[in-house]
Order: C-alpha cells, then structure tokens, then sequence
C-alpha cells in the first residue's frame, strides 16, 4: 500500500485517476438509465441493439485511436473525448424528455458511449510516463482498478435511485452532468511530450495494423487476446442479462437494474483493494488468470441457484474478479509491449474489448432464446472458467519470463538528475545509452576539448584532474560529463581509466531533452555541475 501512496502524490496520477472514476460513473449511470428507456420502448431486442451499436462504433473509434495515438497529445484528447461524451449523452437525454423517436435517443447514446472505450488505453499509455518505476505502474493499475469500481457503484446506484421517482431521461441527464465533471477533473492534466512517429495516413495505418499485430503476439498463440474477447464477451452478454433476470426471472423491478449494477461496482471496489495488496510486478499473469477465473465461476453458480441473494452475490464477486483482473493485464501489456509499442497495442486492445461487447450484446437474445436465462448463464460462466484454466499454465510461464527492469535502468535511477523522471523516459534513456569501455590508462575525456557525450559508470573506477590537480576519484554508479553538455563548454577535467572502465554514454540530445521534460531532473543536475565546479582549484 506504501506505493499505491507514493503513486497517488503524484498530481497528475490523482488527476487522472479522479478523472477515470467519474468518467466511469458517467458512463454506467447514461448506461443503466438508457438500458431500462431502450427496455421500455422495444424490449430485449432495442436492449441489444443499442449494446451492439455502441459497441460497434466503439471498434471503429478503437481502430481510429491506434492510429493517432502518437501523434496528439493524450491529456488534450482525454480531455476533448469526454467533454464530446458529456455533450451527446446531455442531447440523448433532451430527446428522450421531448419524447422523440427511440432510434434517435439510442443513436445519441451510442454515439456517446462509442467514445467511452478511449479513455482506459490512453490512461494506460499515459501511466509509464507519469511514474517512476514498475512498482508504481502496478499500483497506479490497481488505482485505477478502484477509480472504475467506485464509479461502477455510484453511477448505476445514482441512477438506480433517480429511476425511482423520475423518468430515464433525467438519469440520463444526470450522468451527462458526471461527465461533465470528468471533463473538470482533466482541466489541470499534464503529460510530458512522449516520442512521436512521423505524420501521414500510410504511417497512422501502419500504426493500426502493427498495434494489432503485437497485441494478438502477446502470450502466444495470442493467449491475452483470446481471453480478453472471452471475458467481454460475457461482460457484453451481461448488459441484457441484468435487466432480463431483474424484470422477468427475479421480479425486482427496473430500479434494480441499478441496484445490480451497483453489486458488481461494490466488489469492484473490495477488488481494488485485494489488487493493491496482492499484484505483483511478478504475479500479473497469474492475477488476470485469477481475475477471470472470479468472473465465470459466480455465473455459474447463479445458473444453479437464481435467486435475488445469489444474483447481488454473484456480482459482487464477479466486481471482485474484474478489478483484480484488470489490474494484471492492463500492467502485462503495458509492460510486454514497451513505452513506445504502447498507445497502438492498447489501441488494438480496447478494439478487441469492444469486439468481445459487441458480441455478447448481439448473440444474448438467440443464447436466451435457446437456452433460457439459466442455460445462457451456466454457458458463459462455465466457457469463461474453462478457458481461463485451460491458459494457466502458460500465463505462470510468462511471468517467469516477464523480463525485469534493465540493471541500466536502477543505475540511471539512481543518480538524484534522473530519479524525477517518469519510468517510461528512464527505460528509453537505458535503451539509448551507448555501453562503452574503456582499458585502463584511457583518457575518456579530456580537459579543454568539445564534450558531446554524459557518462555513467557501470564497473571500474576513474581518476580525474582539474588543470593538473587530483580530484575525487569516481567509481560505479558515478557520473561525469554533465557540465560540458549543460553549459555548452569545454571539457572542464580529465578523467582516466583507473582500471577496464564499463560506462554507459549518453548522446547531448539524448541527455538534454530527457533534463528538459522535468524541471526537478534540471535543477538536479545544475547543482551538481554547481558543486563540481565550485570544488575545480
């Protein structure tokens, strides 16, 4: 829990997550209120179609977002796309008061909820550049795991209350005003410049299909993709479950529609809290496996017992399951796929999330007609079990394969001007750096020549002169030749080999605009070129 606070003092990563909670809250509230108007005016039937529509336009958006992922700045989009979300869902809810056509309320709706799957990809494309190592990345995941559940809960309870004594289009109107607030919450997010790829339409399309590429890649033969679609799938399946089990199986009335929902936000929140305890950077494969395994077994035991105790019941386990599973996977792609691969693999991610929605919405109707409310419950929990099982195996190889931060990486770390960086520049930094050795007796720098290059020394030892003078001699871990290249001067020492010398060797560019993104990382390293010119005789 210690870095879940470390993370969480972090401005931006409140900002973020605070930003995400409300967005979610937004978006279940507009869902739930829309669920019961769609069920109202065509039954399971317009239930489905405004899933699948939603669902569908959201594949698209997914497609679009890979695309362009690098080539905006992601606290600008996040902002934008949920200001846009919060004005189509205030317009969907003043069409539903003026009693217009259902097909345009739903159109609206969609239109608005298609957006929705945008803002969990670029947070987790944001995250490695606002943190600082693997640690905070997994708690921020496990953060933002209780951000969606506590919007999960309040949003459908919110709604599930209103719908009560007002009509849907209020709660509509209701979670339009949520958004809006979301919207308020990202006024003040910054995120640093990440690296950008060359403009043009061919490069944006490269970008798409490169991005699902890589993301089916992962855990081969395309282990995560399979059981993400698997678990949206049933996700998907349950947006017209619930209404169905509360109006027609369990006779609750359309407010527990909310109440429901809200269960399923409630374990989500118990979940946030086990994932921040319990995920470890070297656990994630076995955390999502687990996580799923939470959501298909409590279906099937609602399949055996259907009653209102084991409906809540169920949810709330299956909330439980979804946060933990979150946590892992969003933490395994992200880190499988690298700070640079991640906005298009996310990208590619969210488009298979949506595809899972979309699907479940569509086929639930035939699945119920077929089978009833209890044979399409056992089906999806037990399929989703199944599989997860049938990957265990592989997703404990893969966390004993999870590659482990460079050693480059703690060495960089380490040195006071880097330690402010987020995690994300570090790891490109370590991936840049040029190893270079040296025997001993070699001059690496010389006092009086250009310096074009920032030295760390990774084994061995160095002595160093000042217009003939020992100085403080260096050893692993030091570094030396930050003054040339911050004060765009001469070599202001000599520093020779003591012993075979192992450094890592940062370009000018390299080392200047990484300092430049972070006023603490500059003020670091001009006081130590401070100190170190102040000790030169």
């Amino acid at each position: 829990m210690g870095t879940v606070r470390d993370a969480l003092r972090l401005p931006d990563i409140r900002r973020i997550e605070l930003g995400y909670g409300w967005s979610v809250a937004g978006e279940l509230a507009g869902t739930v209120s829309l669920v019961v108007y769609a069920f109202g005016a065509g039954g399971a039937a317009l239930v489905a179609a405004y899933a699948a529509s939603r669902t569908l336009a959201g594949m698209v958006v997914a497609l679009v977002l890979a695309g362009v992922i690098n080539r905006f700045r992601r606290d600008r989009l996040l902002r934008w796309i949920t200001a846009a979300r919060a004005v189509l869902l205030a317009a969907a809810a003043a069409m539903a008061a003026l009693h217009e056509p259902p097909g345009a309320v739903i159109a609206l709706a969609a239109a608005s909820s298609s957006l929705a799957g945008t803002y969990r990809p670029l947070q987790a494309a944001v995250l490695p550049w606002l943190v600082r190592t693997p640690a905070e990345l997994t708690a921020s995941n496990a953060v933002t795991a209780v951000m969606e559940n506590f919007g999960a809960l309040i949003g459908p309870l919110a709604a599930g209350v209103l719908l009560v004594v007002a009509a849907p289009s209020a709660a509509t109107a209701l979670a339009a005003g949520v958004l809006g607030v979301a919207t308020a919450s990202l006024a003040r997010l910054t995120v640093p410049e990440t690296p950008r790829l060359a403009g043009g339409a061919g490069h944006a399309i490269r970008d798409v299909t490169g991005g699902v590429a890589e993301f089916t890649r992962l855990a081969p033969p395309g282990g995560v993709a399979i059981l993400i679609f698997a678990q949206t799938f049933v996700r998907g399946a349950l947006v017209v479950l619930i209404p169905v089990l509360a109006v027609q199986v369990l006779a609750l009335g359309e407010s527990a529609v909310g109440w429901l929902n809200a269960a399923f936000g409630a374990g989500g929140l118990i979940g946030g809290a086990v994932a921040a305890a319990a995920v470890r950077f070297t656990r994630l494969g076995r955390s999502f496996v687990t996580g799923l395994l939470l959501w298909g077994l409590p279906l099937l035991l609602l399949a055996l017992v259907t009653t209102a105790v084991t409906a809540y019941l169920a949810l709330v386990v299956a909330g439980i399951g979804n946060a933990v599973q979150d946590t892992g996977c969003y933490t395994l792609v992200t880190r499988l796929a690298g700070p640079r691969a991640a906005g298009r693999v996310l990208g590619a991610f969210e488009f298979v999330v949506l595809a899972g929605l979309a699907t479940g919405s569509i086929l639930t109707p035939l699945l119920l007609h077929v089978f009833g409310v209890r044979g399409a419950l056992a089906l999806l929990g037990g399929g989703l079990a199944g599989l997860a099982l049938a990957h265990t195996v592989r997703f404990m190889r893969l966390d004993r394969a999870m590659p482990a931060p460079r050693p480059e990486v703690g060495l960089l770390r380490d040195l006071p001007m880097f330690a402010p960086l987020p995690m994300a520049v570090t790891e490109l930094l370590a991936a840049e750096a040029e190893p270079r050795q040296f025997p001993a007796g070699t001059v690496v720098t010389r006092e009086g020549e250009p310096g074009d290059h920032f030295y760390v020394i990774v084994d061995g030892s160095a002595a160093v002169t000042v217009h003939g003078v020992p100085g403080a001699p260096l050893a692993r871990g030091d570094c030396f030749g930050e003054i040339a290249l911050l004060r765009d001067v001469p070599r202001t020492a000599t520093v020779t080999a003591e012993q075979q010398l192992h450094t890592l060797a940062l370009g000018r560019a390299e080392f200047l605009t990484a300092l430049a993104g972070s006023r603490a990382s500059r003020a670091a390293a001009d006081a130590l070129a401070t100190q170190r010119l102040a000790a030169d005789p």
